[in-house]
C-alpha cells in the first residue's frame, strides 16, 4: 500500500460558499448526511487502525491531515485530545514519525490558534486565491460577501508568528499571473501549491483545442523563475525534478486516504467532482481496515499503479513518465470512467515543453552532449491526434469499471 497520511474530514461543514469547491458544489451532496463534526469514537478507530496499518506495512513515517469543509469550526480541544492520543500511540511505536498538517480557509484563524498549533506541532496551510479581486470571486460566504481581507491578515499574522505562510491556491485564468504572483510576494507567501481546478470531461469549461491554462502557467513560471527571491511552487519544481529524474518523498495525490466526519473510508475527495456518491466505498473506520480501500475497483486503481493503468494515448504518449497522464480526476467521463486523457492534456504537454527548453537553455552542453532534443509539443500533440482510436488500452475494462453513482466493491 503506498498510501501513508489520513485526510481527515473533522468538520463537514464550511463557513464559506466556494463556487468551485468539489465537496458542496459540484453536484455530490452526500455531506448532508455527515455528522457535521468527527466523535471522539470516530477518533479512537482512526488511531487504533491507523497502528495496525503501521505496523502491518511497516511505515516509519506518518501524517495526519485536518481538513473540511472547514476544520477551524472543531473545537480546540478536538485537536488537543487527538494529539494527545497518538502521543501516547508513541509509547508503542518509537521508530515511527508522525506530522501533523490543518488546511484551512484561513477566516477564522488568529493568534490563539496558532498558538494552540504550535504548542501541538501542528502546520497550517491556507487557502487564498491570489489578488483579492481573484479570491473574492469565488471564495466567499454564505452571503455572497468576500473573504480576501480577514485571509490577507491571517496569513500574515501566521507569517509573523510561525515564520513561514504556506498557500494553496486554486487557478483562475481570468486573472494576471504577474498580479498573482505580486500578490503571494506582499503576503511573505513561504510556498504556493497552485492547484488545477478539477474539471472531469463532462463539465470542462474550456476550449480543449486551446491551451488556456498552459498558457497562464508558462508565464507564471517565466516570472517565478527569474526572481532571486522566489517561494517555493510545487507544480514547477515536481515537473523540473521529473524532467531531471529526480525523485523526492513529498506527499502527492495517491499517498492520502480519506476518513469522513462518519468514519467512511474513501479516496482523494477531489473525485467526487465525479458525481453524487461517487467516492463511497461502503467502508468505514468502525468496522474496517485502512487497506480494506485496495477491496473497492476505486482503490485498487487508486493506491495501486494509479499513474501506470493509463488510457491508450497517454501509454503511447512520450512524456507520460513525466505528467503521469494527469490528476485521476481530469481524466473521468461518466460515459467511459477513466479511460481518457487528462482534460488538460494539450496544456500538460505544453507547459512540460516549456520547462524543459528553458532548462536546455541554460545548460547547452545537454544538446550539445548528451544529445538530449528540446520537446516540440506540436509535434507530440499531432502525433497523438493520429493514434487510432481502435486500438485499445489493456487497463480498458479496469479504467471503464467505474459508474456514476457508486464505487463497485471487487
Amino acid at each position: 500500500m503506498t498510501f501513508n497520511s489520513l485526510a481527515l474530514k473533522i468538520a463537514s461543514r464550511c463557513n464559506l460558499n466556494c463556487s468551485y469547491c468539489f465537496m458542496y458544489n459540484l453536484g455530490d451532496t452526500t455531506y448532508k448526511k455527515q455528522p457535521k463534526f468527527m466523535s471522539a469514537e470516530i477518533v479512537n478507530h482512526v488511531i487504533e487502525k491507523t497502528k495496525n496499518y503501521i505496523k502491518k506495512y511497516n511505515k516509519k513515517e506518518f501524517s495526519f491531515i485536518f481538513h473540511g469543509g472547514e476544520p477551524l469550526l472543531a473545537s480546540k480541544q478536538f485537536y488537543i485530545d487527538f494529539v494527545t492520543k497518538v502521543n501516547e500511540l508513541k509509547k508503542e511505536l518509537p521508530n515511527v514519525s508522525f506530522f501533523f498538517d490543518v488546511q484551512t480557509n484561513g477566516v477564522l484563524l488568529d493568534k490563539k490558534w496558532i498558538a494552540l498549533f504550535k504548542s501541538l506541532e501542528i502546520a497550517p496551510s491556507i487557502s487564498v486565491d491570489g489578488t483579492k479581486k481573484a479570491h473574492d470571486m469565488f471564495r466567499v460566504d454564505h452571503k455572497g460577501n468576500g473573504s480576501y481581507d480577514k485571509v490577507f491578515k491571517s496569513a500574515q499574522l501566521l507569517k509573523e508568528e510561525m515564520d513561514y505562510a504556506d498557500i494553496a491556491c486554486v487557478i483562475n485564468t481570468n486573472e494576471s499571473p504577474e498580479e498573482i504572483y505580486t500578490s503571494f510576494k506582499k503576503m511573505n507567501a513561504s510556498y504556493v501549491n497552485f492547484l488545477i481546478p478539477d474539471y472531469t470531461h463532462d463539465n470542462f469549461p474550456f476550449d480543449k483545442n486551446k491551451t488556456t491554462m498552459a498558457d497562464w502557467l508558462i508565464a507564471l513560471f517565466d516570472i517565478w523563475i527569474r526572481d532571486a527571491n522566489r517561494f517555493k511552487i510545487p507544480l514547477f519544481l515536481g515537473l523540473l525534478n521529473s524532467l531531471m529524474r529526480i525523485t523526492e518523498d513529498a506527499k502527492n495525490e495517491s499517498t492520502v486516504l480519506v476518513i469522513e466526519t462518519n468514519g467512511e473510508i474513501e479516496a482523494i475527495d477531489s473525485l467526487k467532482a465525479c458525481g453524487h456518491g461517487f467516492t463511497k466505498t461502503g467502508l468505514n473506520i468502525t468496522s474496517n481496515n485502512l487497506e480494506d480501500i485496495q477491496n473497492t475497483s476505486l482503490g485498487n486503481l487508486y493506491f495501486n499503479d494509479l499513474n501506470s493503468k493509463l488510457c491508450n494515448q497517454c501509454l503511447q504518449c512520450p512524456l507520460n513518465e513525466i505528467c503521469k497522464g494527469g490528476r485521476l480526476v481530469h481524466r473521468h467521463r461518466k460515459s467511459n470512467g477513466f479511460n481518457n486523457p487528462s482534460v488538460y492534456c494539450n496544456d500538460l504537454i505544453k507547459l512540460i515543453a516549456h520547462i524543459q527548453n528553458f532548462f536546455i537553455s541554460c545548460y547547452p552542453e545537454l544538446h550539445e552532449k548528451e544529445n538530449i532534443e528540446a520537446i516540440n509539443p506540436k509535434e507530440i500533440m499531432e502525433y497523438l491526434s493520429n493514434i487510432s482510436k481502435e486500438i485499445e488500452s489493456p487497463f480498458k475494462k479496469e479504467l471503464e469499471s467505474f459508474l456514476q453513482e457508486e464505487t463497485v466493491l471487487v
